[in-house]
Parts: structure tokens; sequence; C-alpha cells
């Protein structure tokens, strides 16, 4: 235990010697979550505000007198009077227009008979901001006309409606909210954690043999397997640190940044308690454990860094795609997905944050880490102790 210990302190001294490691490990993981939700509400009130201020170039043909005041009244719509349909196509590309509604020459007689008819609305479906503003305008109109008629008929409104709904929520707001962001979170808590112990990995192995030093620190009157230990242990804390920091990071952009309602922070911070961080935690240390001897396992023969980061990069795809899943509706956790990892992590946050987690399942995702875990340091001993692969 104790060459163990030396180990983990060699090789931390080494990597905290490097400011550049402090500042990717610890201080950027710290601020990237506050700058990320302060930035993006930001960025998306500044969107919806400039989308709102924008002009909008609507062309009419055969428009009625009411409809043309009712979209005269918002100041920024500038409208064009067409006498007969147009190649509204080329018009819409070439911005003349940004949409064109074409009403049918028999509207006033559809409309006083009471009859349907059809309105013609050419729009270019990338335009998002615009075909919802004229959206907003044809149900107004429409639902102008309804009252109309119904007043015309002298027909009571409620006989118009045969019943309302009544929905009962029984799930909490917690188990609610916690489900919808729940899968963001491992998302970024296992990205970055990848990042730290691929950088960490890196330099502890392929690092030392491009310093030379791998031969002195076999040398030692310790055993292989306490070296890549202790150097698997430390790359899971450059991994692990960063996560940490980030779950932090996420509780203080929550509570300190404006913007955010005070009723989802209140809920945000129910589900963030002790309890569930601890959980969250739990399962981050064993992961990354496997994440740290997956990499030395993958690096252990390189000869450079560039080598070893082509060799370990890709096994990112292995990470996301489950990630991805875990965010997918109709996924939940089972007895079968406990089972996968990665997945079954980002499955397990969501329940954790739902405060809906099966302890049994619970524990059988932590057990299933740790063999994980211990696979891959397993594999990753064979690997180094393989010398013409780690002193080539």
């Amino acid at each position: 235990m104790r060459d163990l210990f030396i180990i983990i302190k060699k090789e931390l001294t080494e990597l905290l010697r490097d400011k550049k490691t402090i500042i990717n490990s610890i201080v950027l993981p710290t601020l990237l979550i506050p700058i990320l939700i302060f930035g993006s509400i930001k960025v998306t009130q500044m969107i919806s505000d400039n989308e709102q201020q924008k002009t909008i170039k609507i062309g009419l043909v055969n428009a009625p007198q009411d409809f043309k005041d009712l979209v005269a009244k918002d100041t920024l719509n500038i409208i064009t009077t067409y006498t007969d349909v147009q190649d509204f196509k080329d018009l819409i590309s070439k911005d003349s227009v940004q949409t064109a509604l074409v009403f049918p020459i028999d509207w006033a007689t559809k409309m006083d008979s009471l009859s349907s008819s059809e309105v013609q609305i050419f729009r270019n479906g990338s335009k998002e901001s615009v075909n919802r503003r004229v959206s907003k305008m044809i149900e107004t109109y429409s639902a102008n006309i309804k009252e109309q008629r119904i007043s015309q008929l002298n027909f009571p409104m409620e006989k118009l409606i045969p019943f309302h709904e009544d929905y009962v929520e029984v799930g909490e707001q917690k188990e609610l909210i916690g489900k919808r962001i729940g899968g963001f979170i491992p998302y970024l808590f296992i990205l970055t954690m990848w990042g730290g112990c691929l950088l960490a990995g890196i330099d502890l192995v392929t690092g030392e043999k491009e310093r030379k030093t791998i031969e002195t620190t076999l040398s030692l009157p310790i055993s292989k397997f306490t070296v890549l230990l202790g150097k698997a242990i430390v790359a899971s804390i450059l991994g692990f640190v960063p996560a940490v920091l980030n779950l932090f990071g996420l509780i203080m952009g929550l509570k300190f940044i404006p913007g955010i309602p005070d009723s989802f922070k209140l809920v945000i911070n129910e589900m963030l308690n002790f309890q569930s961080i601890s959980l969250i935690l739990l399962l981050l240390i064993p992961f990354s454990l496997f994440l740290s001897g997956l990499i030395i396992s993958l690096v252990a023969s390189a000869t450079s860094f560039k080598e070893a980061q082509s060799k370990a990069t890709p096994i990112i795809m292995l990470i996301i795609i489950p990630l991805v899943l875990a965010m997918m509706p109709g996924i939940e956790l089972s007895w079968t997905t406990v089972l996968i990892p990665v997945l079954n992590i980002g499955l397990g946050v969501k329940e954790i944050m739902a405060g809906t987690i099966d302890m049994m399942q619970y524990v059988t995702i932590l057990i299933s880490l740790i063999a994980f875990a211990m696979g891959a340091i397993y594999f990753s001993y064979k690997k180094f102790s393989d010398e013409n692969a780690i002193l080539k």
C-alpha cells in the first residue's frame, strides 16, 4: 500500500506541475457549466428579441379587408398586394417577400354563406420565426370568423364543446423535470471525465516514454501492477475531479445566474440534494477507473502523444452513443440496461434526479461498473507488462 501511495504522489506531482493541466482539469470544468448556462440563456433571449423585432414581408392575393387590417396592426409587417398569383417560390427565394397568402376570388361569398374555403400559404419551412408569426395571424383571423358565425347563428358556444379535459397530474414536478433533464447531466460529466482521463492517461504512459523516464519508474523496487494501478488511479482522479467540479458548477449556475424561474430553481435544488449527489458521484468513481484503465491499455504501445491520441480518441463514440440513447424518450432503466456501461449511468442518473431510483438496480449498476473497472485494470496491466510494447 505504501508503494502505491508513492506512485500516486509521484504521478500527481508531475501532472500538477503543468499549469495547463490545472487549467484544463480544475479551472475550466468549474467555470464551464455556469458560463454555458448563462451564455445559452442570454443568447436565447437575444435571438428571441431579435426575431420579434424583425420585419416580415407578406404578399397578399385577394385578401379581404378585415384580414389586411389584422396584418397591418403589427407595424413590423410589410404588405405587398398582388392582383393575381405570382411565382412566389422565386419571390421568396429572392427575399422580395418572405411568405404569401392567396385567398380565393369567391372568399366573401363563401364567408357570407357560412361555407368553408381554403387559403393557400407559400412559405419557406426553414424560416421558423416568420412561419410562427404568420400562423398566429391565421389562427387569430380564423377565431374571429368563428365568433362572428356563432353570434350570427345565435348558437350557444357551450354546445360546440362536448367535454372539457381535466388532467390530474399524479407525477411530482421533481420526477417530470428529473426525467427530462436527468439524461443530459451525465452527458456533461462523462465527456468531461473522458477528457481528463485521456490527457492524464496519455501523459502518464506515452508522456513518460517521450521524456525517457519510463525505464526509471519501472526500475523501482515496486511491482509493475502497483505502478500501473497508481497511474490508473491518478488518471481516474484527473477525470473524476473535473466531473465533480462540473457538478458544483451546475449547482452554482442554477442558483446564481439570473433568468432562471424561481420555481425551476426550487425543483432543481430539491433534486440536487446531498443524497442524489452522493449516489451520482459513487457511480462515477468506478467508471473513472474503467476509463483510465481502458485508455492506458490503448496507449501502452504508442510511442508518441499523437499516436496515443489516434488510438484512444475513436473510443469516444462508444461513450457518446449510449449517452444519446439515455436521453431519448422511451428508453428506461431496466434489468437489461443496468448491465450496459455508460447507458446504465445515463439512465441511472435520470432516475436519481427524478427520485424514482430502484436501489436494487442501483446496486447492480454499481457492481457492474466495478466489474468493468477491474476488467479494464487487468487488461491494461497485461499491456503494461509487455516490455516489448512499453519500452519501445
